[in-house]
């Protein structure tokens, strides 16, 4: 029996703008049944689960014209579970139109004659019919025979004779029947195929894009898995650790120990656990918890698999934290010191008051020697107010800001807090440069609150600039949206392009040494946020860095 290429029934349902006669060879009596075991055969070995629904019905198709010449032949296709609607192959140039558009309609005859699931025969693409509906036009006489295996329906297909022609319906639908469930089986394979490689590709897209590192080995100790997350550790490609036998190529400290863990999930311990130092691609050690687990065949431990969990990020935030804890109790220590202070400094304002009072009164009726004690009175009261605000200001800070907004000039809380940090810039050798705008419009804020974002950006920019370098601060209005802008920009080292977000997280910081906490800028922002504020960053590698910050000015003043 000659082959035909299963793309004809693209020229054929094309048309090619011949009449429908044209298209249907000359008509023969049904197949002997040898002709239909070759025919099966033929099909069987032409048929492969990698080919797709499309290339599967060609060849389908391409047997029964040989077998079958001088018939029309509509292969119809329907996937239950999706709903996708339905795929029409075949001689479309002669079907009805709109039938994708349908339902499949069966006889209860030929339904009787196949098994299939319950819910299968209720679902709304099927309908069952008393007797055979012709999907062809001007076709009357023919046959249809359900494509099922396995209990699921695939399809229909339909046999149709043109007018003119001998009926041979009795003889050819038991020829097509073994055709049909050839094909149907070959269809659920096709499926099952495909069901099973988009399973496996979505498994390896989870595995992938995991954010735990996933490690997977076989029985001869040869990485089979990596995914993404471990070779961004590792600083290597998947390519240069697949193969790679574990015990001898892979980036360890302590080698023995992980090959220990590993050892435990090769003799079958489900709950194996162990820590190693993963040697990372900057060159840190990171610690990593691994929880190791045999994957069995037949009973056997065939691979093993090791979920890793990089534990120098837990051990940072822990370390966040506690730093946090002892800011907080330094904060409470603060606020009580500064309270026993308050007594014995009101003490020495009062007295150092009215001595000076007295002292001024009496060098003012000339007594002797009055001039020396004048001016160490005036120190002693100076000395005593300056260290009464520097409380003041060390409680508005180390207490929680919760205020209620007030209207304020940004310049005046600028100057309270930068005196404040006089001694940061006096330690530090960093130059403070000034720059206020005189001419500002009041803002609507808490004032303790705004104290808190000048003194976190000012001492963040003099802690950048190290033991050299400048700070300025500036203040101007901004026209457009109506806004009064604060800014500080160190002349320190930058911030790298990667950090510049994360900067803002609790916790992250790119001080060494434990100098931050990571608290400090996600602190400001939130202040400004709440009071309706922005804050913008700009900086470069060795170019600086300038946080501006953007509250709304009082409307009536700008409208005055």
């Amino acid at each position: 029996m000659a082959s035909r290429n299963p793309d004809d029934i693209e020229a054929r349902s094309a048309g090619g703008g011949l009449p429908a006669s044209a298209l249907v060879p000359e008509f023969r009596s049904s197949p002997s049944a040898q002709q239909v075991l070759d025919a099966v055969g033929e099909l069987g070995r032409s048929l492969l689960a990698e080919q797709g629904e499309k290339e599967i019905a060609g060849h389908l198709l391409a047997v029964i014209r040989d077998l079958f010449p001088g018939r029309y032949v509509l292969l119809r296709l329907v996937d239950m579970r999706a709903d996708g609607g339905i795929r029409s192959y075949g001689d479309l140039e002669q079907a009805r139109s709109g039938l994708n558009a349908g339902r499949l309609r069966i006889r209860q005859s030929a339904l009787d004659k196949i098994q299939i699931k319950s819910a299968v025969a209720a679902s709304a693409l099927l309908r069952v019919e008393e007797r055979w509906d012709s999907p062809f036009s001007g076709v009357a006489c023919g046959f249809c025979v359900p494509l099922a295996m396995g209990g699921e329906l695939y399809g229909v297909l339909d046999f149709g004779y043109p007018l003119g022609s001998d009926d041979g319906s009795e003889g050819d639908e038991s020829c097509v029947l073994p055709l049909a469930n050839q094909f149907a089986a070959a269809i659920r394979n096709e499926r099952l195929y495909h069901d099973t490689k988009s399973l496996r590709d979505y498994q390896a897209r989870l595995i992938e894009h995991a954010s735990a590192l996933i490690l997977g080995i076989d029985s001869a100790w040869r990485i089979r898995v990596c995914n993404r997350a471990l070779c961004e550790l590792l600083g290597l490609s998947s390519n240069e650790l697949i193969g790679k036998d574990l015990r001898h190529e892979f980036p360890v400290v302590d080698r023995n120990h992980l090959i220990q863990v590993f050892s435990e999930g090769m003799r079958g311990d489900d709950s194996a656990l162990g820590e190693s130092q993963v040697i990372a691609a900057n060159g840190r050690n990171v610690p990593v918890a691994w929880r190791v687990a045999p994957i069995r065949s037949r009973g056997k431990v065939q691979a093993v698999v090791a979920i890793g969990q990089d534990q120098s990020v837990l051990s940072d935030l822990q370390k966040q934290l506690v730093q946090a804890e002892k800011l907080s109790t330094l904060g409470q220590i603060a606020a009580g010191v500064v309270h026993e202070l308050n007594n014995p400094l009101t003490a020495i304002g009062v007295y150092s008051d009215f001595l000076l009072k007295r002292a001024e009164k009496r060098a003012a009726e000339g007594s002797p020697g009055d001039a020396d004690d004048l001016e160490k009175l005036r120190t002693i009261r100076d000395g005593a107010e300056r260290i009464r605000l520097f409380t003041r200001d060390l409680m508005q800070y180390a207490r929680p800001s919760a205020g209620v907004p007030e209207r304020l000039s940004i310049n005046k809380v600028i100057n309270q807090s930068l005196s404040f940090c006089e001694h940061l810039f006096r330690e530090g050798g960093v130059v403070l440069e000034r720059d206020l705008d005189m001419n500002l419009p009041d803002v609507h804020a808490v004032p303790g609150q705004l104290e808190q974002v000048v003194i976190n950006l000012v001492t963040n920019a003099v802690q950048a600039c190290g033991s050299k370098g400048s700070v300025q601060v500036r203040s101007f209005h901004l026209s457009q949206g109506n806004r009064v802008v604060f800014s500080v920009r160190d002349a320190g080292p930058g911030i790298a392009a990667e950090d510049q977000e994360r900067i803002f997280e609790p916790f992250f910081t790119t001080k060494t040494g434990g100098e931050g906490t990571g608290l400090g800028l996600c602190i400001v922002r939130n202040i400004l946020e709440e009071n309706s504020g922005e804050l913008i960053l700009n900086s470069k590698l060795g170019d600086g860095t300038e946080f501006r910050c953007l509250v709304p000015a009082c409307i009536d003043e700008t409208m005055a």
